[in-house]
C-alpha cells in the first residue's frame, strides 16, 4: 500500500511540474482590473478577468473609468490607464539563455511602468513605443500619455 501511494505522490509531482512547463508562451499576470476591460488576439475579443494570463499579441483596451494592472514573469509592471489601448508586441525573459525583450506599444490613452528584474538585467532590451516615438527605458519607473 505503502509504494502504491509513493508512486501516486511521484506521477502528481511529476504532473504538475509539467503543467507549469506546458504553457511556454505565458509572460504574466492581470494582477487588478476597475471597470471594463476588453483583451483582443487576433480576431477574438474577450473581457479581462484578474489573474488571466497574459501572452504576446495581445491588445488591450480600457474603457472610460477602467484601468488594469499587468505584472509580468520577471516582476515588471505595467499600469494602463483610463481609455487605452496598448499591444504587447514582444516579451521574452529567459536569464539562462540571456535573452531579453520588452515592446510593447501604447496606442492611446496612458500607462505607467515600475522595472522589474529585466530592466536590472538588459534595460537596453527595453522598448515602449507610441505613435510619435519610441522611448528606451534606462530609468526604473515612468509614466507615458499619448492623446
Amino acid at each position: 500500500m505503502g509504494t502504491r501511494v509513493f508512486s501516486y505522490v511521484i506521477l502528481a509531482l511529476f504532473l504538475s511540474c509539467f503543467s507549469a512547463h506546458a504553457d511556454p508562451a505565458f509572460i504574466g499576470t492581470i494582477k487588478t482590473l476597475q471597470g471594463k476591460v476588453s483583451i483582443q488576439v487576433g480576431s477574438s475579443t474577450f473581457d479581462a478577468q484578474v489573474n488571466d494570463k497574459l501572452y504576446e499579441g495581445y491588445l488591450i483596451a480600457t474603457q472610460d473609468h477602467s484601468n488594469i494592472g499587468l505584472v509580468f514573469i520577471d516582476g515588471t509592471q505595467l499600469s494602463i490607464g483610463p481609455s487605452s489601448q496598448v499591444i504587447i508586441n514582444r516579451y521574452l525573459f529567459s536569464p539562462k539563455q540571456k535573452q531579453y525583450s520588452f515592446d510593447v506599444m501604447i496606442e492611446k490613452g496612458s500607462a505607467i511602468y515600475s522595472s522589474g528584474k529585466l530592466g536590472e538585467l538588459s534595460p537596453e532590451s527595453i522598448k515602449v513605443q507610441t505613435p510619435e516615438a519610441t522611448i528606451g527605458v534606462r530609468g526604473t519607473k515612468f509614466l507615458v500619455e499619448v492623446e
